[in-house]
């Protein structure tokens, strides 16, 4: 889908190879949400801009800024989401003085939105400006995914002391990794918004270079914050492995007395037997039969009783082991 939009009234409709051939492309926005191969070519023809340039990339970390002769293409990127996954949705953004042109996919759509509303509503928006609001809002909306990393971290830290379970450690794990990407990805975004800030006059007009000063703080912020939480996940981690050392060390101190008590026992009921082999008796003590099967017994059951309480003759389902 192709949309024109006045950037002097903010009006906007639908746009066709006709539409675009008869209308001058001053001061305009040519918007295009999921573009067919038909559509790029269009809004290729109409700006003179390859067409390669205007697709959207297949790599999923593609942050660059291409300054050519009458026009720049910036490629940004939208996280999606950081705390389940790593996905993050391209964001094409060529422009000049007299237009520009967008394209991205509808998960992107709500940032655009946000942009057609603090655009100027009494003055014509230059398409740099533009360019500006659609990348602060873009980089605004990480916010949105450190505030889910701050309380997903929170109850991490929780957890781990609590109690030490696998799945815990397999959860920060990912969760690391997901925001080492996130960290990348913030780091691509900091770089080019700084290139923008130097870009020159063929670029973008320097009252509007100026205004990324703001941009360029808040992901300098966004990039500090991410990598305090990595190092909250990274104490936890450590906190997790000492808890499950003192577990371990508490079960051999544990196992020790175990061993110590059924050594005492087959001390008592082996001795009888023992002397009575060494001075050649072939019988020692009237000790009831009962009384000594008893005896034995409750010297197997009860060790066993103590080790099956204490959870170490259980194994965990294969049903549900390793589920996060």
């Amino acid at each position: 889908m192709i949309l024109f939009i006045d950037l002097g009234n903010n009006s906007e409709k639908p746009a066709t190879a006709e539409t675009l051939a008869a209308l001058p492309l001053k001061n305009v926005w040519l918007e295009v949400v999921d573009p067919t191969e038909t559509e790029l070519q269009v809004v290729s023809n109409a700006t003179s801009i390859p067409i390669g340039l205007l697709r959207l990339p297949k790599s999923r970390d593609i942050v660059n800024l291409r300054v050519e002769e009458g026009f720049t293409v910036v490629n940004f990127l939208a996280m999606e989401d950081v705390v389940s996954s790593k996905k993050a949705h391209p964001l094409v953004l060529a422009f000049s003085k007299d237009f520009l042109v967008t394209v991205a996919k509808k998960e992107v759509q709500l940032s655009i939105n946000i942009v057609k509303e603090r655009m100027s509503k009494t003055k014509i928006d230059p398409p740099a400006h533009v360019i500006y609001f659609i990348i602060d809002e873009v980089i605004a909306s990480h916010y949105t995914h450190i505030e889910k990393l701050e309380n997903l971290t929170s109850n991490m830290e929780e957890e781990v002391v609590e109690k030490t379970a696998p799945e815990t450690l397999k959860r920060i794990f990912k969760l690391k990794s997901n925001m080492i990407r996130f960290n990348k990805i913030l780091w691509y975004e900091r770089g080019l918004v700084f290139n923008l800030r130097k870009c020159g006059e063929n670029c973008m007009p320097v009252n509007v270079r100026n205004l990324f000063d703001t941009t360029h703080e808040d992901l300098t912020r966004q990039i500090d914050i991410v990598e305090t939480y990595r190092e909250i996940l990274s104490d936890a981690i450590n906190v997790h492995l000492s808890a499950v050392s003192n577990k371990i060390n508490l079960s051999i101190q544990a196992l020790t007395v175990v061993i110590f008590y059924l050594t005492i026992i087959t001390t008592v009921t082996s001795f009888p037997n023992t002397v009575a082999t060494f001075f050649g008796i072939s019988q020692f003590g009237q000790t009831d039969v009962a009384i000594i099967a008893v005896a034995v017994l409750l010297s197997i059951v009860l060790p066993f009783l103590w080790l099956w309480q204490k959870r170490w003759l259980r194994f965990p389902s294969p049903q549900t082991d390793g589920k996060l």
